[in-house]
């Protein structure tokens, strides 16, 4: 079976330091698939370049079995493949439920313009309460993104990347300045997406990685030193003495 995501050979530069080195991996249709290595490895840039924020300066990424190694962002979004960031991005003065049925309404093709006649239209609306079910946010919707506390921020961003319809989320560090039991609830919800949401994520919380993790490549100074099941990267050597050894 063709992988949703294949990643050949890339490399990036900048100036004399490479900062992806002929990194290849593939993520399976339903997967979730970790990116872990220790800061400076390279994770952050492999997801700039697969996201298209980023430009490789050599190799090729195909997804879906088509390659998108020259497509802008906007053509990676309509074909399916949505980035979140390290830092929530939400609009503060929508409510959750607006924040939501916003992306639906410009998944549906229409303009940001039409936004505050289309706010009481059911087709937005009920999929983004539904969403928000989803998410463990049913209660919160009429809430602000401002007044959301950081995990529930999250938890609204995940509901935003997911109601673009995507094949493939690409989550950069979601357990990001969360607490111990925000960190628990973020990993529960992900876990729930396991076999129906492809993943490919970036985390330093390896507890939620191994966690979550069908597979896992450990990334250091731009290359892939191991790739494979969790319980076969805890035991390699070299990512041992690499990476999860600082852990300890």
């Amino acid at each position: 079976m063709t992988p949703l995501l294949e990643v050949r050979s890339l490399i990036r530069r900048f100036g004399g330091l490479i900062a992806t080195n002929n990194l290849s991996f593939e993520v399976a249709t339903g997967e979730i698939h970790a990116l872990i290595g220790p800061n400076g490895a390279g994770k952050s840039t492999a997801i700039a370049l697969i996201s298209g924020e980023q430009r490789p300066d050599g190799g090729t990424i195909r997804f879906n079995g088509a390659d998108i190694t020259a497509l802008p962002i906007a053509a990676r979004v309509t074909a399916g493949m949505t980035r979140s960031f390290q830092i929530t991005s939400v609009l503060p003065d929508f409510t959750a439920l607006e924040n939501v049925a916003l992306v639906f309404q410009v998944r549906a093709g229409h303009s940001f313009r039409f936004w505050r006649p289309a706010a009481t239209d059911r087709a937005l609306i009920d999929p983004a309460h539904a969403m928000l079910a989803r998410m463990g946010l049913a209660d919160r919707a009429h809430i602000p993104a401002r007044d959301l506390a950081h995990g529930e921020q999250r938890q609204l961003e995940l509901a935003m990347a997911l109601a673009t319809g995507a094949r493939l989320l690409l989550l950069d560090e979601p357990m990001a300045g969360l607490g111990t039991t925000e960190s628990q609830a973020m990993t529960a919800l992900l876990a729930n997406l396991k076999g129906h949401t492809t993943i490919l994520l970036v985390e330093h919380d390896m507890d939620a990685v191994f966690a979550l993790a069908d597979r896992v490549t450990v990334l250091v100074y731009g290359q892939a030193i191991a790739s494979g099941p969790p319980d076969e990267i805890r035991a390699n050597p070299a990512v041992l003495e690499a990476y999860l050894g600082e852990e300890g």
